[in-house]
């Protein structure tokens, strides 16, 4: 599939089929963490993959799985992967630390403008979400306000942060109209924007 086909698919899925996906398919879209962009190469964002139908039924469960739910189904339980994508601030502090940064900044460590472990857990998402589309499958993404089941559920340790959990599998009809798509996208012009704002 080309790139911008694959662009062109991409959209944050509903409905999941709650089969199983074969191991090898799981393993590439998972393989492709491994390429994601990273400030100084500090590789500070990871995944957690869960296939396992129970774990995934509490996972929807923590977090408000009546929400999700349509017609007796819920996509976050429905979905036959999830891929938990952590970050991990101590990895940039500790890269950010090393000679080699400290020689272009006179000692110290750069001020963090923006917390670029963030960013690049973000990268981490688009690069899985796109990976499940040149599969052939739907992806999702959903953010909740309170991590703290997470942390328990898989045992992530303190110092790594979840931030967004992707939904991965092969496409089910959505029943419900969702509001975010009456939006419809923005003009160009609103987005990009050329030499100035």
């Amino acid at each position: 599939m080309e790139f911008r086909e694959i662009l062109a698919q991409r959209r944050m899925h509903r409905a999941f089929l709650p089969e199983p996906l074969p191991e090898d398919q799981v393993d590439r879209i998972a393989n492709v963490i491994r390429h994601a962009p990273s400030g100084g190469f500090s590789q500070g964002s990871s995944i957690v993959v869960i296939t396992d139908a129970d774990l995934r039924g509490r996972i929807a469960e923590a977090f408000g799985g009546e929400h999700y739910s349509t017609n007796g189904r819920n996509f976050i339980a429905d979905a036959p992967v999830h891929m938990v994508i952590s970050a991990n601030e101590a990895l940039y502090h500790a890269r950010y630390n090393e000679a080699d940064k400290l020689a272009a900044t006179g000692g110290v460590e750069i001020t963090w403008p923006v917390p670029y472990w963030h960013v690049d857990a973000g990268a981490s998402m688009m690069l899985l979400m796109l990976a499940a589309v040149d599969e052939g499958l739907a992806a999702g993404v959903f953010g909740v306000l309170d991590w703290q089941p997470i942390w328990e559920l898989l045992g992530i340790p303190d110092d790594v942060l979840p931030v967004a959990v992707v939904t991965v599998g092969k496409p089910a009809p959505e029943t419900r109209e969702r509001s975010s798509r009456k939006r419809g996208w923005k003009p160009l012009d609103d987005v990009v924007r050329w030499e100035r704002w």
